[in-house]
């Protein structure tokens, strides 16, 4: 079990609602975001921007003609704490952390291919495909 307050449960994951969008890195660049929605970069050209409420307004992406802007339901994510990301990371993870915060990780987490929003206070956003979610859990816990 993670380290953390034991009123909560470390690692569980809820559904997330948003968008995914995929254009040339200067249009993703310059696209206007949802107020209060969250932008996960996951590769130069593609995004996944997760939305303040659920069925909150599309991105704007107007610098390429052809982006794919289209909704997506496939992650699921969980909040981490400082101590949980230590705790992950020590126990759970076979590659590095980056040092440099905020920074996007991804590789197998717990045997499970997942993604680390790590944000400059050292807290993370651990994301996953909800095909996977229960598997994480399980091994997480």
């Amino acid at each position: 079990m993670l380290a953390c307050d034991p009123a909560r449960t470390p690692g569980r994951t809820s559904p997330l609602d948003g968008w995914r969008v995929i254009a040339e890195p200067a249009a993703l660049d310059a696209a206007t975001w949802p107020t209060g929605s969250t932008v996960v970069r996951i590769s130069p050209d593609d995004a996944f921007v997760i939305a303040a409420a659920p069925g909150g307004a599309a991105p704007v992406v107007t610098a390429d003609i052809h982006a794919i802007i289209t909704p997506e339901h496939g992650f699921a994510g969980a909040t981490l704490t400082v101590d949980e990301v230590a705790h992950v990371g020590l126990h759970h993870i076979e590659w590095e952390l980056p040092a440099q915060r905020p920074a996007l990780a991804q590789g197998r987490i717990a045997g499970v291919p997942a993604k680390l929003v790590l944000h400059a206070d050292g807290s993370a956003l651990l994301l996953v495909a909800c095909a996977a979610r229960a598997e994480l859990e399980e091994r997480l816990a």
